[in-house]
């Protein structure tokens, strides 16, 4: 087995997210079966939405400072369960000094692609900086599908079920929220969309219910995927010898 590392803390709960995920998808039957995970999680890197869209605290010094400790720790690959933070990625595996950061934005719309037929239209819910930075358009694009974002009514919500007073940053993973959000993947539905895309890391938090309106395509499952598929290769190496 490999050690993997998750530069966490955007948000916690998000991270928490990950490493449940990251459990789950291990095919263990006992403690000694899992993998060995380094978490890094810092709630006090600078606020990404704010750094792009408002000229806010950069937070790519503390990205990287995350990513060295995990890297003198012995980390040998690193995932990030946060969307927006991928717009630092070039810095950040720059500190990474050789270490693999994987890069979700590409992995899910890989996986994408082959969850949906080409052409498919997939809405981005998102933070407004996700949406700012083009990387899942692109991605999407490059692909073959694309992609829809929502209307400004639509995204005040999901700003709203991600950084409101009662929204998942603030603790709020509740049954409102996740109706609230099924309730925006209808309207997405209506106007077109054949899928969507959770694209800020607490959003997969909510889409149980909203999954019974469209295919949901969580990039933290996609993550915690490769993450799992890069700690067991050696084993799997091993076996195929």
């Amino acid at each position: 087995m490999r050690v993997i590392g998750i530069l966490g803390g955007m948000g916690p709960q998000a991270t928490l997210d990950l490493y449940q995920k990251v459990l789950q998808f291990t095919p263990a039957t006992r403690d000694q079966d899992h993998l060995q995970v380094l978490i890094w999680s810092d709630p006090h890197i600078p606020d990404r939405t704010a750094a792009i869209l408002y000229g806010g605290e950069d937070p790519s010094y503390a990205l990287c400072a995350g990513t060295a400790r995990l890297v003198k720790g012995g980390a040998e690959c690193i995932g990030i369960p946060c969307n927006t933070a991928h717009y630092y990625l070039d810095a950040i595996r720059r500190a990474a000094a050789g270490v693999p950061v994987l890069d979700m934005i590409e992995l899910t719309a890989r996986s994408a692609r082959t969850q949906l037929d080409a052409d498919a239209v997939v809405a981005i819910t998102a933070t407004r900086a996700t949406l700012a930075t083009g990387l899942y358009n692109k991605a999407l694009t490059l692909h073959g599908l694309k992609a829809m974002v929502p209307s400004p009514a639509e995204q005040e919500i999901i700003d709203d079920l991600i950084f409101g007073p009662r929204g998942v940053k603030a603790g709020f993973v509740d049954e409102n929220n996740c109706r609230r959000f099924q309730a925006v993947c209808s309207r997405l539905f209506s106007s077109g969309a054949e899928a969507v895309l959770a694209a800020c890391t607490e959003l997969p938090l909510l889409a149980h219910a909203a999954s019974s309106v469209l295919p949901i395509i969580d990039p933290t499952s996609v993550l915690a995927q490769a993450l799992v598929n890069f700690g067991l290769a050696d084993m799997a190496a091993g076996r195929g010898g």
